[in-house]
């Protein structure tokens, strides 16, 4: 009886959007963390090329972490 009242289709829906979701923003902050401590390490030694590529990577990650974030709080809301 109660296997009539779940819908395993939209439970397996929600099971991988929400791993994918998961795993995507560990990763892209993840990345942002990375940019932020190389590029730390990189400017005291006086790499400063290489010092602003991580920044850049640092900066580009921390975006689209917040993007992310906001997309998943719009479809919440839209909900």
């Amino acid at each position: 009886m109660i296997r009539g009242l779940i819908d395993t289709h939209a439970l397996l829906k929600v099971l991988y959007a929400s791993v994918a979701a998961g795993l995507s923003i560990a990763v892209v902050f993840s990345l942002a963390i990375l940019g932020a401590t190389r590029a730390s390490d990189l400017r005291r030694e006086g790499r400063d090329g290489a010092s602003l590529a991580y920044g850049v990577l640092a900066a580009i990650a921390l975006l689209i972490s917040a993007a992310i974030v906001v997309y998943g709080l719009v479809l919440v809301t839209r909900k």
